[in-house]
């Protein structure tokens, strides 16, 4: 978080937060909501912040709170954030073998694997939960696998947990769980996708 961001916090402390105008696409495209109203009509996709300045500022004052809202603070504020897949979204760095995430951090370790019913590969991180954007998932299963099988010894229809996987830049054994349909991303890695500020 940048010192002016901490400094403005230390001074004015009990701004109250916002939300509805900021989300974060499955793609990791932060996307503005000028009407404040992303929170009451998800299918608004929003416009696409593309100023450079400002992604290197959001990108840096990324952060979630104990109830796994996430939000971006802004000076004094706090503007909490519509994940509309997860809360980090991570992508093949350039090597083609770490894994980073849509704020340019490199991700130290990957601590599970999840696979849902619509074919998204999640993993939880110690930065926090993340979605493997769709574009690199090919590339990558083709490097996730236990000591004997790829992933495509998995029978995807069928939901079940498997220990020791790994990828060649992560070589410490996880689980890997395959959900059913009913399982929600969120309630089980545990983050918001409506964030809401507490009552004043």
């Amino acid at each position: 978080m940048d010192a002016a961001v901490i400094e403005a916090m230390k001074k004015w402390p009990n701004v109250p937060a916002v939300s509805g105008y900021l989300s974060l696409d499955q793609s990791g495209h932060w996307r503005h909501h000028p009407a404040g109203d992303a929170n009451q009509h998800p299918e608004h996709v929003g416009e696409r912040i593309s100023h450079p300045g400002l992604l290197a500022f959001f990108n840096r004052n990324y952060q979630t709170d104990e109830q796994g809202r996430w939000f971006i603070q802004n000076g004094p504020q706090r503007v909490y954030v519509r994940l509309d897949a997860a809360p980090l979204i991570v992508s093949l760095a350039e090597d083609l073998a770490h894994l980073q995430d849509h704020t340019g951090r490199l991700v130290k370790a990957v601590q599970a694997w999840f696979v849902s019913a619509e074919g998204r590969l999640y993993l939880r991180t110690p930065t926090g939960p993340a979605l493997l954007a769709s574009r690199d998932i090919p590339a990558l299963l083709e490097q996730l696998r236990t000591e004997q099988h790829g992933l495509d010894s998995l029978d995807l229809e069928h939901p079940h947990y498997s220990e020791g996987w790994s990828l060649p830049a992560y070589p410490r054994r996880c689980s890997l769980t395959v959900w059913s349909s009913c399982v929600s991303p969120a309630d089980e890695l545990a983050y918001i996708v409506l964030p809401e500020p507490d009552p004043i």
